[in-house]
């Protein structure tokens, strides 16, 4: 089993290693139409260092840093869920603060807002608002959906918001205020008011665009996402996030032997890391990298032609694509459940005339397949094979 998982290993980093390469090359594939459109080179700019996130996530997985690769990982899905919004994302929102009404109050004015909407669209006249509605995980804000920023070159042409809330985000001007920290000279006090109130605005914006629910909740409102992807984009996120924030032997129980414990100094412990726990960081890499280069790859295909005239995307697709057909075992967000997950769905859940109108596991409906929220053991059993009586045998995908 050893040897099968470090083929395993070699042949996801490998593919992982050929997408980076490839990333590299495209640069002389893509051809620029008649205008320089200056989104475009900041949208590579920022492909640019994600990939570079992912070529330190490979080098320590080579050296052995398991865990901080995969804290890595949690960022670079984080910027995965971003660089979505940023191709893809069509609708922005504006919050209204109505936080001085009372509740029955609001509820009326937001009954108003939607009856005023109704009326704009019956005319015609709704300039561009879709929709009116709570704010969540605030009190009493009303959010108006837009269609998103469009282009004023190219009035078809939308610009997504989450493009420009990213380039404009300082965290400094939403956490610190220059009032405790060393200042030149002592601002006015009209001064201090207004950088009070570009902190409260940087400050909710991050809420609603930036932020993880925030994320969530845009891809959600652009319809990218639904509730069962949402779910799997909670687990992983949860999972990866133990290796980021402090969290009780998130490292150790990754490890072979886990429960050995020695009182000893060393850099990390004596028990190497578990070859399913390598094999796992490798997994999140290469479907990170085809994640995120297929984004890049959408967005320049999908180019106006007097910006990009040839997008050269054909080998970069290829690789992308070969990801969730090569290594189909890994349920990560978009592929289809897993013939792990169809097989154990089946012992635990199917009856047998459903096993027959299926014609066997392999054939459940893939709406019908819950996601298994434990990451790690899941691969473990993934790639470990199995059968069952009435279900037949599950061969393991790293032996065939």
């Amino acid at each position: 089993m050893s040897d099968h998982l470090d083929r395993e290993i070699e042949r996801v980093n490998q593919h992982t290693r050929a997408m980076l390469n490839e990333y590299v090359a495209w640069d002389q594939k893509i051809t620029v139409g008649e205008i320089q459109y200056s989104s475009y080179d900041d949208m590579i700019d920022f492909i640019n260092f994600r990939m570079e996130t992912a070529d330190s996530c490979l080098m320590l997985i080579e050296n052995g840093k398991i865990s901080d690769s995969l804290g890595l990982c949690r960022s670079l899905l984080e910027y995965y869920l971003l660089l979505t919004l940023m191709c893809r994302g069509r609708k922005l929102i504006k919050v209204q603060d109505l936080s001085a009404l009372t509740e029955g109050q609001f509820k009326a004015r937001l009954k108003e807002e939607r009856e005023k909407l109704e009326e704009l669209h019956h005319e015609g006249k709704a300039q561009h608002c879709v929709e009116v509605k709570r704010a969540p995980r605030v009190s009493r804000r009303l959010m108006h959906v837009y269609e998103g920023l469009r282009s004023k070159e190219d009035s078809e042409f939308i610009v997504p918001v989450h493009y420009f809330q990213f380039r404009e985000f300082r965290p400094e001007q939403m956490r610190l205020n220059n009032e405790d920290y060393f200042e030149y000279y002592e601002r006015e006090p009209e001064t201090k008011k207004i950088l009070k109130g570009h902190r409260d605005d940087a400050a909710l914006n991050y809420k609603f665009y930036l932020s993880y629910d925030g994320l969530l909740e845009c891809l959600a409102l652009n319809e990218l996402i639904d509730e069962a992807v949402i779910a799997r984009i909670e687990a992983h996120y949860t999972f990866l996030g133990k290796f980021l924030h402090p969290t009780h032997d998130a490292a150790r129980d990754l490890h072979d032997r886990s429960n050995w414990h020695r009182n000893r100094t060393g850099l990390g412990i004596e028990q190497p890391y578990s070859k399913v726990s390598v094999l796992l960081a490798s997994l999140y890499v290469c479907y990170l990298v085809a994640g995120l280069l297929d984004e890049i790859s959408g967005l320049i295909e999908g180019a106006p032609s007097k910006y990009i005239s040839q997008a050269g995307t054909e080998e970069l697709r290829v690789l992308t694509r070969g990801v969730p057909e090569n290594f189909p075992y890994f349920w990560f967000l978009f592929n289809d459940p897993p013939l792990w997950d169809r097989f154990n769905y089946c012992v635990h859940h199917a009856t047998d005339d459903e096993l027959q109108a299926w014609g066997g596991y392999a054939g459940v409906p893939k709406e019908r397949v819950p996601f298994d929220q434990y990451i790690y053991g899941h691969l473990e059993r993934a790639v470990g094979g199995a059968g069952n009586a009435r279900c037949g045998r599950y061969p393991s995908p790293i032996f065939t």
